[in-house]
């Protein structure tokens, strides 16, 4: 709870008197004009195999220093090169807790044409119109830290720049919001903020109260709640384009199997990937469990349509 209502602090400081300022100067015209581009990122999360958005940073709030003297572009480079399961990635831009700077965002651009998430506090137009700016194609906005009617206008504000926006939910209360400001991306989040404990079960708890207290009425029209192996779209997506997103914890394809097999399938990686003393052969490795468990096999059947 320290670290939240610090990190929450300092960031709104940040954006009240630091370097955003520096944008106040370009009218609103400039900003729709010179920044549009066409949504990209929740395009690239392939129907039928495992999407895994990998994430590039140097510390966390939860476990200090990771990799701080990691290239950034050569990381996304390597992440590049395994795009059979990579189908985006994610980079931490926060400086105080994280070690990210806005300038990462550039720099990962260099090693791939994959999509990029921009993760930080958000909390203000002019981060999103910077977001965009600095090349990114899709924004993290937390639900818990965000009231309905803010969270619903940099939701329609990013929308109308062309990026796509990745909305995290831990509770209940912020699924609802996430629906009623009908989120086309929403990351179920298994760590707490407040504790910052890993609860891997609450991506399930988070399902199951879906689907209580919503039934077919509602939730069933916006996600496959049934979760049937047969539904070769990405996880939990219907007709109305919604992709639900596994973020935190996630250190077992074996775990990753388990939420496949229920029907989600696409997953936010970062710690796993970063503490790698070999970032290739820890990908390789990883890409061997994905076989052995059957899901490469069936992301080309998928895609390519063999066995």
């Amino acid at each position: 709870m320290y670290y939240l209502k610090n990190i929450l602090k300092e960031k709104l400081n940040e954006i009240r008197h630091g370097y955003l300022k520096d944008m106040d100067h370009l009218s609103m015209v400039e900003r729709k004009t010179t920044i549009f581009k066409n949504p990209c990122f929740i395009k690239n999360l392939k129907a039928g195999r495992v999407n895994i958005i990998a994430e590039i940073k140097k510390a966390s709030p939860s476990r200090g220093p990771i990799n701080t003297g990691l290239d950034i572009t050569e990381v996304s480079a390597i992440y590049d090169e395994f795009n059979s399961f990579i189908s985006a990635v994610s980079v931490l831009t926060e400086p105080v807790y994280f070690m990210g700077e806005a300038k990462h965002i550039a720099e990962v651009r260099k090693g791939t044409e994959m999509p990029i998430l921009r993760k930080d506090f958000i909390f203000s137009e002019l981060q999103v119109y910077e977001s965009s700016l600095l090349g990114a194609d899709c924004i993290l906005l937390i639900s818990s830290l965000l009231g309905e009617k803010k969270l619903k206008r940099l939701y329609l504000l990013a929308g109308a720049l062309g990026l796509d926006v990745l909305v995290e939910v831990h509770t209940p209360r912020d699924l609802e919001k996430a629906l009623n400001i009908e989120a086309c991306l929403i990351g179920i989040n298994n760590r707490n903020l407040r504790t910052m404990q890993v609860e891997p079960d609450n991506i399930f708890n988070i399902l199951k109260y879906a689907r209580s207290s919503f039934g077919n009425k509602s939730v069933g029209k916006v996600l496959n709640i049934s979760g049937t192996k047969s539904d070769s779209r990405p996880g939990y997506r219907n007709v109305t384009g919604k992709v639900f997103v596994c973020e935190s914890g996630i250190e077992k394809v074996s775990y990753i199997k388990k939420l496949y097999d229920a029907g989600i399938n696409t997953f936010l990686m970062g710690s796993y990937f970063m503490q790698a003393s070999n970032l290739r052969n820890c990908l390789k490795e990883f890409e061997k469990e994905l076989k052995a468990c059957g899901l490469i096999n069936n992301m080309l059947k998928a895609e390519y349509g063999v066995d």
